[in-house]
């Protein structure tokens, strides 16, 4: 008997798009218009963390929940929709205390609980992981993934600690950022979302084995590439160069292999999802091509040292590889209804982004030489609003037909 789990679940993690969304708007009209309400680096805490913890993250411990549950009892159930909503309270938490606070009491509360959850939910799932067939395809994946987003929490716990004792160190302060952020986006998210369709791929569980290893033992030396100015080591940065060029062909061979499943969806599923999939498939490409292009100490640097090229770096992750390819596992997943307004917002959503990744590459190139585009900051408010209304339409669409009202866990 199939285990029924609310699409409420789902529909919550949409509204948390839009929120992200609305909150990334608010961000541009402050730069592109005067709105002195609100200090701009608070909405941009509240922003990011509520992008990993109540968009990305949310989805993943939903995901992970649906991989778990056919193979534990009843009783062991609850503890992961109890852990996914302390996931929630700690999002809106945070959500709602770096907006009025920034880095204070109430934002770091909520962080830590944030923190804890996953380590509960690491815990658990590891332990439950057991109970998998020997040979289940996603088990490497989901275990690594959840390892790694524990280990990111050193970054925020550092940088609480510097905040409280107001000993703060430029320099450690952005390793510990970039710590946080390589080990949730090519960590947690990563193997996160592989180990969520590793039953989906066109090869057996030992063939993707060998893609897991080589992914799994690059993935802590290729952080090293994100603070290249400390002056490593020689032999430290020649293991960082071929970790991040290991990461590069292994993607591009394991693409080789699971691109023509991407246009073998079901019929049952709407063919234009595809695209979603097409979409992030190509975003980590060039994620992982920039990354070994930027292993030139140079490059790097100058990379690292120009604000736009390195939000458009972080939206091309948070953006163009992890919402585009939430949207499609949902649409084909069913944990969302497909009707017109639906996909229109889903396609919006996508122009969306792919006009902001446009303005802030050009943005970045133009800064590489130096020159400066006019109303850039007004373009990049037009791309925001559209991925407003896009991530609201979309929310809004799932109230349109609720004939679906729960989801059989057998048919994931």
């Amino acid at each position: 008997m199939g285990v029924i789990l609310s699409p409420k679940w789902f529909r919550i993690a949409l509204l948390n798009l839009a929120i992200v969304a609305l909150y990334g708007t608010l961000m541009r009209y402050k730069i592109a218009f005067d709105f002195p309400f609100f200090e701009q680096k608070n909405l941009l805490h509240a922003h990011s963390h509520f992008a990993f913890t109540g968009w990305i993250s949310h989805v993943l411990y939903c995901g992970f929940f649906l991989l778990v549950a056919p193979y534990i009892n009843l009783k062991s159930r609850p503890k992961y929709k109890i852990l996914i909503l302390l996931n929630l309270v700690s999002a809106f938490g945070m959500l709602i205390a770096f907006t009025i606070q920034g880095y204070k009491f109430f934002s770091i509360a909520f962080s830590m609980l944030s923190i804890i959850t996953a380590f509960f939910f690491a815990a658990f799932f590891i332990a439950d992981a057991k109970k998998f067939p020997a040979q289940h395809a996603a088990k490497p994946w989901a275990k690594t993934a959840l390892i790694l987003n524990v280990i990111s929490a050193d970054g925020p716990f550092y940088l609480a600690y510097m905040m409280a004792s107001k000993n703060i160190a430029q320099y450690n302060c952005l390793a510990y950022v970039y710590y946080f952020l390589h080990f949730q986006y090519s960590g947690w998210f990563f193997f996160g979302f592989i180990a969520l369709i590793a039953n989906k791929l066109p090869m057996s569980s030992a063939v993707l084995n060998k893609y897991y290893r080589l992914f799994a033992i690059s993935v802590i030396p290729a952080y090293f590439l994100s603070i290249l100015w400390f002056k490593l080591p020689a032999w430290l940065y020649v293991v960082t160069v071929t970790a991040c060029i290991l990461q590069f062909v292994t993607w591009l061979v394991l693409m080789v292999k699971i691109w023509p499943a991407l246009s073998k969806l079901p019929i049952n599923y709407p063919k234009w999802v595809k695209v979603f999939f097409y979409a992030a498939a190509t975003a980590l490409t060039l994620k992982f091509l920039l990354q070994a292009v930027s292993v030139v100490p140079y490059l790097s640097h100058f990379a690292f040292s120009i604000r736009s090229i390195v939000i458009a770096f972080l939206h091309l992750i948070l953006l163009g590889i992890y919402s585009l390819f939430i949207i499609g596992y949902m649409f084909v997943k069913k944990n969302i209804q497909a009707s017109n307004l639906a996909k229109f917002a889903a396609i919006s959503f996508l122009c969306g982004v792919v006009i902001n990744e446009r303005v802030l590459a050009i943005l970045g190139f133009a800064a590489f030489f130096y020159f400066t585009i006019p109303h850039s900051a007004i373009l990049l408010f037009g791309a925001a609003v559209i991925l407003l209304i896009s991530a609201f339409l979309l929310f809004t669409s799932q109230f349109k037909n609720n004939s679906a009202s729960k989801i059989n866990l057998n048919e994931t």
